[in-house]
């Protein structure tokens, strides 16, 4: 059946005013004139065919006083007490919404150069789904700390998070072009004892690693600049300070618009267990959201044809 109920501004004013017993004081609370309230407690008296105030007259501030009458004793306590649920239901759902954004932890250099790329996707995809990207350099950390999700570079076995490998990272030595025109040959790993080694300290394999394996000797693999930041490394390559030890994906971008070079074939190492991850806390594997980004990353991972391991 239809409810048969005043205009919600009506009642909205007689339950301020019965609140202050001032019509001043409610047009404030309201932020419209007390002449609106006024006329609005008027139309809800005509409307219900009862007085819900005793007018006593104009104070010195030329408020009105005013006494609840018994209609209006009977009207104010419901009205009161619906308006606090209203308040709180909407304050709740506002604070819902505001959970219900998508929290995506991942270091700074996967962002740049993998997910930002791509995220477009997921957005035309699912135009519902909210998402913070919170750029940190120890997404595992940040997963503790209330995050959906993370993207995350290392060899898996994080204590309380779900891990599902994406694509393993390939490093391989990068420079500027310039350094290789204006410096020594530079066609195979034993010339890099003629280069600065650039040093990212964010990256498990290191130069030490990959110089055993590539058979060089009579090389320190300690020497040259360290960075404890991926992107800095990256910037000193390519501002031909000397050659860095990078992964192909963080440096996919600088590839390809000649801004840096592989110098020769690299050799792979054997056991190189390096990569990225998708990662999330157990207890939210089957939150919707989560869920549907997990989809679409793993789908992402298939598309640039990188084996994807559950």
């Amino acid at each position: 059946m239809p409810r048969h109920l005043p205009p919600l501004p009506q009642l909205r004013s007689f339950e301020a005013a019965a609140r202050y017993l001032s019509f001043k004081k409610a047009a404030e609370d309201l932020h419209v004139t007390p002449s609106a309230v006024s006329h609005a407690v008027q139309a809800l008296e005509d409307y219900i065919g009862v007085k819900l105030f005793h007018r006593l007259g104009r104070s010195k501030k030329s408020d009105k006083a005013l006494v609840l009458t018994d209609a209006g004793k009977i009207l104010f306590p419901c009205l009161m007490r619906s308006f606090d649920d209203i308040s709180e239901v909407v304050t709740s759902v506002m604070a819902q919404g505001a959970g219900d954004i998508l929290t995506v932890a991942t270091a700074p250099i996967f962002a740049k150069s993998w997910l930002m790329p791509r995220l477009h996707r997921f957005v035309e995809a699912h135009p519902d789904v909210n998402i913070r990207i919170n750029s940190t350099l120890n997404p595992s950390g940040s997963l503790y700390d209330g995050f959906d999700v993370g993207l995350m570079y290392g060899r898996g076995g994080w204590t309380d998070l779900m891990a599902q490998k994406l694509f393993s990272e390939t490093m391989v030595p990068v420079c500027s072009p310039w350094l290789m025109k204006v410096g020594p040959g530079l066609d195979k790993p034993d010339d890099l004892i003629h280069y600065t080694l650039i040093h990212s300290e964010a990256r498990l394999t290191t130069w030490a690693m990959w110089l055993e394996n590539a058979g060089v000797r009579g090389l320190n693999p300690a020497k040259g600049l360290h960075f404890n930041r991926a992107a800095l490394a990256i910037d000193a390559a390519i501002n031909g300070l000397g050659v860095a030890l990078e992964g192909k994906t963080a440096v996919q971008d600088e590839l390809k618009a000649g801004k840096l070079v592989i110098p020769f074939e690299a050799p792979s190492l054997p056991d190189q267990s390096d990569g990225y991850y998708l990662t999330f806390p157990a207890g939210r594997a089957e939150v919707p959201k989560v869920v549907l980004f997990k989809e679409w990353v793993l789908k992402e991972a298939v598309m640039q044809n990188e084996q994807v391991t559950v």
